[in-house]
């Protein structure tokens, strides 16, 4: 029971992960209070908080490696390549602006749906491809920001780089390529995909631009691209058990957002 609230407790906390190791770092990189020798905490001046919400546009990169079997193939899905449109999603961001020209941002892209095909699979007469599922991905990012402009100008350009945890989710298997499977003697009945989560590198660029001097409302438009590789799994019966093929999906999307603000 102990071992199963944990890893419970594991799974609700591991999408935060990058959250929290950004606040630790810059915890432990503020002065403390007593080293600074600060006035009373609240006349202290803690800086700026943004909120921002926002839609998003999705390009995944979609490189991928066939599916495979660990060691004989089968050559028509070995011939295949992952194809994906882009989509559209929504975000949500907090930045924290503690000095003037520097900011910790947590950026949230919401669940974002996408269709799957596998291109050049000519199994089929007639066809050139095969759906090969759906699936929803999130993703939670924290950056460390760079504004080269002050506080005092209408728009202020910035740059950051972090971590990102992306989680895929909701992910279903075509009919139509279980059905080639059962119908190929591969498998014995219906398979199952599988997607796994990442932790990778993120970048961005981007621009908050106030409506008016002194008003806290802005607009914002940022491009952030972040790496996203992981795992994917067709598991389905077959007469001695179950057997897997396997492939290596590269999300890596680029993303434009667009939003609006307020500075509190």
């Amino acid at each position: 029971m102990e071992r199963h609230t944990l890893s419970h407790f594991h799974s609700l906390l591991r999408p935060w992960a990058p959250a929290l190791l950004i606040i630790v770092s810059a915890a432990l990189w503020w002065p403390s209070p007593r080293a600074m020798a600060q006035p009373d905490w609240r006349e202290a001046d803690w800086g700026d908080v943004i909120l921002r919400v926002g839609g998003s546009y999705v390009s995944p990169d979609d490189e991928s490696t066939p599916f495979k079997y660990a060691v004989l193939q089968n050559w028509d899905l070995y011939n295949a390549r992952w194809e994906i449109d882009s989509e559209t999603s929504w975000n949500l961001s907090a930045v924290w602006q503690p000095l003037d020209h520097w900011g910790v941002e947590l950026l949230y892209i919401g669940s974002t749906g996408f269709d799957a095909d596998l291109q050049g699979f000519r199994a089929l007469p007639g066809r050139n491809a095969i759906p090969l599922g759906d699936f929803e991905v999130t993703s939670s990012n924290a950056l460390i920001n760079w504004y080269p402009l002050g506080a005092e100008c209408l728009g202020r350009p910035y740059v950051g780089i972090g971590i990102n945890y992306t989680d895929y989710h909701d992910v279903s298997l075509n009919g139509e390529l279980s059905d080639f499977l059962i119908d190929s003697g591969v498998a014995t009945g219906p398979g199952r995909l599988s997607l796994s989560y990442s932790w990778g590198v993120a970048a961005q660029a981007g621009l908050d631009f106030h409506f008016a001097h002194g008003s806290p409302w802005l607009a914002n438009l940022s491009l952030l691209y972040f790496k996203s590789d992981t795992d994917a799994r067709i598991t389905f019966p077959t007469e001695p058990g179950f057997d897997r093929l396997y492939s290596d999906f590269d999300y890596d999307p680029w993303i434009v957002n667009l939003g609006i603000g307020y500075r509190f």
